[in-house]
């Protein structure tokens, strides 16, 4: 298997680009998906949390859902920052499990990223750094969601869909990754992805 490497080996050409800095609205078109896929996933939680936790669910809800004191809301501001934060340290830590490198991070308005930037990332190995954070929390959260305490149960379910909300970047990635030829590389500088392939690939680059 091909290994990550800073050189682009000969034959290889750019295929695709998805850069959240040159087109305009991505961001914005992104983070309205990501909202929708926050409420859907909360919606799909509270189904799942009825299932193996029946009847309690119902009053947690009531009870949790009049978050009427400003510690309650700082709480849960400070929960949504670590649930960000903790996203990106995951991607972060599979970049320096395959490279061997100290990642990049950065956070912007509309976004945040951990990026290898001067890496061509190879398809079996992009494809674990981009879901990991997507699948390792979220199987955490539904861990939580069947075996914690009943107060834990709105706060987690809203963690993980956040966190599944959160990636839908990573899910273009990985979709348009899974487009791409097996031999495909990926240099993710975090606010653009590039996919190189063989020269004798039929995919364009626009």
């Amino acid at each position: 298997m091909i290994s990550s490497t800073r050189t682009l080996p000969d034959g290889y050409i750019q295929t695709h680009e998805i850069n959240l800095a040159k087109t305009k609205g991505l961001a914005v078109l992104l983070n309205i998906a990501g909202l929708f896929i926050f409420f859907f996933s909360f919606w799909l939680l509270g189904s799942f949390a009825n299932w193996v936790r029946p009847g309690l669910v119902s009053s947690t809800l009531a009870f949790q859902v009049n978050l009427s004191t400003i510690g309650q809301l700082l709480g849960l501001l400070a929960l949504v920052v670590l649930i960000l934060v903790a996203h990106e340290l995951f991607h972060g830590f599979f970049f320096w499990v395959f490279t061997r490198s100290k990642p990049v991070y950065a956070l912007h308005l509309t976004y945040a990223y951990a990026a290898a930037p001067d890496w061509f990332i190879p398809f079996r190995q992009y494809w674990i750094i981009g879901l990991a954070p997507l699948v390792i929390m979220d199987a955490i959260g539904l861990l939580l969601i069947w075996l914690a305490p009943t107060g834990w149960i709105l706060p987690v379910m809203l963690l993980v869909a956040l966190n599944t909300g959160g990636a839908v970047g990573d899910i273009l990635s990985i979709a348009r990754l899974f487009r791409s030829s097996p031999a495909c590389l990926v240099k993710d500088r975090g606010d653009g992805v590039c996919f190189f392939e063989p020269g004798g690939s039929d995919v364009a680059f626009n």
